[in-house]
């Protein structure tokens, strides 16, 4: 298996970190985008990654702006949902110039999901998208109350990002090593809250126009993220080809929580019917 790092040009011309886990023969089956969740960076994805890879597939994954690597300006800070989405434009044309036969998916978890599945509505071309606990609403407080408040009149205030890892994965193991995480975020702006917000708004409104095939995976006893809102979602998606999985004795993050083997052979198992 290989794992290789470099850059692109987003949005604005803005240089982004991005990485690729692949098998060692140059032969893949498919291609995978996937995004991480809010805070984190793509380096959290190595586990599901490698997975992928050692079963065929190429996975690609940037820095979301904002975090770690692709930190422009300010920690935790996104001007617009659409900068996101246009370096994802962006980046898609460069996979698809490196991978000009095979199909391409896109897949996140919690925050990284709400994109995916952003992105799979305005580019119903793609393979698939599969989203694992989607952020469509909060179930917990993640920053200072005092602080949100001034959305309106302090756009680029800085508020503390306070997520209760031991809320978001059963595995003591990978709990410890992500609150040992010098690289996440203890930090984001109003404005990216606020933007972050709107985005899961416009997403819930715009469940019926996802036409092209859908896999959610959602944590039963997820304490992070609204899963009335996830169901309102998926109830409304107009794709014939959609599946929706609860997991019994799951928390928020799928990907990292234990019995996560059954979650990637759920994946790969879709993945495969959709080649």
């Amino acid at each position: 298996m290989q794992n290789l790092t470099d850059t692109f040009e987003g949005r604005g011309a803005q240089k982004l970190f991005y990485q690729y886990w692949g098998p060692d023969s140059e032969k893949i089956k498919a291609v995978i985008i996937a995004f991480h969740g809010l805070g984190t960076h793509s380096d959290r994805l190595k586990p599901i990654a490698e997975y992928f890879a050692e079963k065929g597939y190429g996975i690609y994954a940037f820095d979301l702006r904002g975090h770690w690597r692709n930190i422009i300006d300010i920690p935790g800070h996104i001007d617009s949902m659409e900068d996101i989405q246009k370096d994802i434009v962006l980046f898609m044309d460069i996979i698809k110039e490196k991978n000009k036969d095979k199909k391409i998916f896109v897949i996140g978890q919690s925050f990284g999901g709400l994109i995916a599945l952003i992105y799979a509505i305005e580019h119903p071309a793609i393979a698939g998208v599969i989203a694992s606990s989607p952020l469509f609403g909060l179930k917990m407080t993640i920053t200072s109350a005092k602080k949100v408040d001034k959305i309106v009149s302090g756009q680029m205030k800085t508020i503390d990002l306070k997520i209760e890892q031991n809320k978001l994965t059963n595995d003591v193991k990978i709990l410890r090593e992500h609150i040992a995480d010098k690289n996440k975020l203890t930090q984001i702006t109003v404005k990216s809250y606020s933007e972050m917000e709107d985005a899961m708004k416009i997403a819930l409104k715009n469940a019926s126009r996802l036409i092209c095939p859908v896999l959610i995976n959602q944590g039963k006893d997820d304490k992070f993220a609204d899963i009335s809102k996830t169901n309102k979602f998926f109830k409304n998606i107009r794709s014939n080809d959609k599946t929706y999985k609860e997991y019994e004795g799951f928390l928020h993050e799928l990907w990292h929580d234990k019995g996560r083997a059954e979650v990637y052979r759920d994946m790969f198992i879709w993945l495969g019917k959709h080649l």
